[in-house]
């Protein structure tokens, strides 16, 4: 059912799009009218991505019609979607580092009198789309990779309003960002609607989509299951209608850890440019799972990438059942210490490679190579895991966030560690996989493993930890456990707000 009245900035109806052995849209609606923030929400592979390449002019549907204002269009390339007012903002930013704020503004779409850049011109534009998301006081000559994550994030949104705006596409912009950070983008997202855009907003975060959206489209098996408005659901009907079942939203409940202390961190330094941050102490405990909380730029990604020993030390110790680990990864990994790090295609997966060849990375079959002794080292991860994929030869890029999630676990659980450490474990995860990853980490604490986990979902630490550690300005300002977990301390640790 298509929602509201008045004419749509753009409407599909019946769009189609088939792979082979895969129907990836099978016959979807959706209407986004100018004023109003459409929140798109599935699992991974329920179509959600393929539906914003149609929209894009980046994939032709089998079948179906694409209005704009009322009126049908063809979009036979990108450029076609970006002059018809269709522009995207993807998860993986493409801010160029080294170029300005304004070229990175005007990039694809540099104002020209007789043949030469207006440079006026140019300036004006970049002015009125910096003051749109409110980046009046931006410097526009300065170099883009000096900004901050979440400036760049808004500089990559005013690139879209200067390419058209009519409709704006963002997904999971809200990602990498956390605290003030993401509170300035809705509140952008917010006066671009007041200004008329219509938004079309992609996200796993249910909490901030019942939050900011005005209508609601719930996709699954590339099939709308629901649309309506937003205040018609809540955050159990989203997931109810996303898995096709009902999940329960609890967290597992957390065993009692052991007495032994399997980590333990003494007076750690991470290396770094600028000046030192306090001295870390810390343990983990077999059994136990401690969280690392704080907003972004708090320190708490560096510090674990430092007992990781993926990051230099500039001193401190760091002991794994009673053994002292020297500096460096390698020598991490042999004493029983792994990470599962934050950017999982970047550093924990080769993309190009097949599931099967990434699950045995960090500690391949006896022998020889195989393809036979990969297949069945996959084989044995994926009942465990549930990773869900075509078959093990399947390319790794194709699979989705959280199987690519899974992947990493797998591989590095086969070195059967003491220590786990997870960086934003369940970032780019759809809801069912977040689930069946916290009841993965409470089954290993159950076994004993001890557990470190820094995430910028308060929620998630709160809800998942034996206690939570919170950082500001690389140190560790504060512990919580008990009922003492309560988000309300945790923020006022990290801001450094007195009770």
């Amino acid at each position: 059912m298509l929602i509201g009245t008045g004419v749509a900035a753009v409407a599909a109806t019946g769009l189609t799009k088939r792979y082979p052995g895969v129907t990836a849209l099978d016959e979807v609606a959706i209407s986004c009218r100018p004023g109003r923030v459409h929140a798109l929400v599935g699992e991974n592979g329920a179509g959600k991505s393929t539906l914003v390449r149609v929209l894009t002019g980046n994939t032709a549907p089998d079948a179906g019609e694409i209005s704009f204002r009322g009126r049908p269009v063809t979009l036979p390339s990108p450029r076609h979607a970006l002059e018809l007012g269709i522009a995207s903002v993807h998860q993986e930013l493409t801010v160029l580092p080294e170029l300005t704020v304004a070229e990175n503004v005007l990039l694809g779409q540099e104002p020209a009198a007789r043949g030469r850049l207006d440079r006026r011109a140019g300036g004006r534009t970049v002015a009125e789309a910096l003051d749109r998301v409110g980046l009046a006081g931006l410097d526009p000559a300065r170099r883009a990779g000096e900004l901050s994550l979440a400036n760049r994030q808004l500089v990559e949104i005013a690139r879209a309003l200067v390419r058209g705006g009519r409709l704006l596409i963002l997904d999971e912009p809200s990602a990498v960002l956390s605290g003030d950070a993401r509170q300035t983008l809705f509140g952008v997202i917010r006066a671009l609607a007041t200004d008329g855009v219509a938004v079309l907003y992609i996200s796993h975060l249910l909490d901030e989509v019942r939050t900011l959206a005005d209508d609601i489209t719930v996709l699954r098996d590339g099939r709308v299951v629901s649309s309506g408005l937003a205040h018609g659901y809540d955050v159990r009907r989203m997931v109810r209608e996303m898995v096709g079942r009902e999940v329960d939203l609890v967290y597992p409940s957390l065993l009692e850890a052991g007495e032994p202390t399997v980590l333990e961190v003494r007076g750690l330094v991470p290396r770094t440019a600028g000046p030192a941050p306090a001295p870390v102490d810390l343990t983990v405990r077999a059994g136990e799972i401690v969280g690392l909380a704080g907003l972004v730029g708090s320190g708490r990604s560096r510090l674990l990438r430092t007992v990781a020993g993926a990051r230099p030390r500039a001193a401190g110790t760091v002991t794994v059942n009673g053994w002292k680990v020297r500096g460096g990864l390698r020598r991490a990994v042999a004493a029983g210490l792994v990470l599962v790090p934050e950017e999982r295609k970047a550093d924990g997966l080769v993309l190009e490679l097949p599931a099967r060849a990434n699950v045995t990375l960090a500690k391949a079959p006896r022998g020889w190579l195989s393809v036979r002794r990969e297949r069945a080292a996959f084989a044995e991860d994926q009942a465990k895991l549930g990773i869900r994929a075509v078959g093990p030869d399947q390319p790794t890029g194709q699979l989705s966030g959280g199987n690519q999630q899974k992947l990493v676990l797998a591989k590095w659980l086969r070195r059967q560690p003491s220590v786990l450490l997870l960086d934003e474990p369940t970032r780019g995860v759809d809801v069912g996989a977040k689930v069946e990853i916290y009841r993965l980490v409470s089954r290993l604490a159950g076994r004993g493993m001890a557990v470190l986990i820094a995430s910028s979902e308060l929620p998630e630490v709160l809800g998942m930890c034996h206690r939570v550690l919170v950082c500001r300005g690389g140190a560790v300002v504060g512990e919580l456990s008990g009922e003492a977990r309560t988000e309300e301390r945790a923020l006022r640790l990290a801001l450094g707000v007195a009770e």
